[in-house]
């Protein structure tokens, strides 16, 4: 029997886009039981083996005729570990994500390979975007390992798109009403020209800027300003970035939240695309004292989440987006620009993804997506310093 899983509004607007990982070991997994393993992550989740059809924006499958989710062994022995490890990209020794088949309805959005090294294995997973948000990502991968080292499992996620708020809630008056109310801005010719422009002077910088803070950094600012490490990670971030560029300003900031347990109806098992950008109030002084910009910063963003407003500009934004409206929440022609007012974090610390552990060992080092995230958080190490990466056009101004 023929089934679909329909893409949301979210979905659609990362239908261009591949979320990855890369995971180096010392002691390579066993390909064979990996792939057992994989054969029950795909009865948990039998729509990672559909086809994306366009005339109706979803996946299709048939859990009768299913074939089994790609996984590939391949030899990369000429390289080390070490070799890898020590800063190679290691996303040039495969083949990427076919992001055209996906789209043409021609491979599952999923795909996997182990690749063997002379001395360990590297596992390469790349995913059509537009089925899932890294929360969803790195979760799906976890549970992969679990099964791997037989573990059984307490929980899956939920797949069920119908959670998520409807496009038609609300009435396209009450829509304008809503919007006008709370200040959106409305989205003119101009700022979409400048968006486009940004979009595609990000895209041509190919190379991302790399800043590595110590643990013992992170934790002499946590201790002066009682502030998260996200919140201390976005004022080095702000810091550095300011010292990079031309004249005075103060910064407003956007940061990705996952917004499982902040919209009803979507817990935290949810499946999909429910990351979303969240706008902090106020702006922010790069002169302050690093401690004191961090607590300004932390207040900012609990105040951000727990006013209830991500989710309200949630169901809003799916709302105007169906109506065709010409309204947005935050100015995006003003972020990833090369003279930006606003700074556009993604913290992808909560993921532990440098814990992955398949019964062999931790990785020896872990890779993030390539994505031009105007800034994101990563530890490629456990137990080990922090990158802050700058992409795009805020790689460029790194690098003056």
């Amino acid at each position: 029997m023929e089934k679909t899983w329909k893409l949301s509004s979210f979905d659609l607007f990362s239908l261009n886009m591949t979320i990855k990982g890369a995971w180096i070991y010392r002691e390579a997994p066993d390909f064979m039981k990996m792939k057992e393993s994989l054969a029950g992550i795909q009865e948990l989740y039998p729509h990672l083996g559909g086809r994306y059809r366009e005339s109706i924006k979803s996946l299709v499958w048939d859990d009768a005729l299913a074939e089994p989710l790609p996984f590939v062994h391949c030899d990369l022995g000429s390289h080390s570990v070490d070799e890898l490890s020590g800063g190679c990209n290691v996303w040039q020794l495969v083949k990427p994500f076919d992001q055209k088949g996906f789209k043409e309805g021609r491979v599952a959005p999923f795909s996997a390979i182990l690749a063997k090294l002379k001395d360990g294995a590297v596992l390469f997973v790349q995913c059509a975007h537009a089925t899932m948000d890294g929360a969803t990502f790195y979760r799906l991968v976890s549970e992969w390992a679990s099964l791997y080292r037989g573990e059984r499992l307490t929980g899956r996620m939920t797949v069920d798109q119908s959670l998520i708020p409807a496009p038609d809630a609300l009435s396209k008056e009450e829509t304008i009403r809503q919007v006008q109310e709370k200040g959106w801005l409305r989205v003119g010719g101009r700022q979409l020209v400048k968006m486009m422009w940004n979009l595609f002077r990000n895209s041509m910088v190919k190379t991302p800027f790399t800043l590595t803070v110590t643990q013992e950094e992170i934790g002499s600012v946590r201790m002066a300003s009682g502030a998260g490490t996200n919140a201390v990670l976005t004022a080095i971030a702000m810091k550095a970035l300011s010292r990079n560029m031309r004249g005075e300003r103060n910064f407003k900031l956007l940061f990705v939240a996952d917004l499982r347990g902040r919209i009803e109806g979507i817990g935290e098992d949810f499946f999909g695309n429910i990351s979303q950008p969240v706008a902090a109030d106020g702006a922010f002084d790069p002169d302050l004292e690093v401690s004191v910009l961090a607590a300004a910063i932390d207040e900012s963003l609990k105040t951000a989440l727990a006013s209830g407003r991500a989710g309200d500009n949630v169901r809003l934004s799916q709302c105007s987006s169906h109506y065709g409206l010409p309204y947005f929440y935050f100015d995006a022609s003003d972020v990833n620009s090369s003279d930006p007012g606003t700074i556009y974090v993604n913290n992808q610390l909560k993921f532990r993804a440098c814990e992955l552990d398949w019964g062999t060992g931790k990785p020896a080092r872990v890779f993030p997506n390539e994505l031009t995230d105007m800034v994101k958080f990563w530890q490629p190490v456990s137990g080990g310093p922090v990158e802050i990466i700058f992409g795009g056009l805020a790689a460029k101004i790194m690098r003056r």
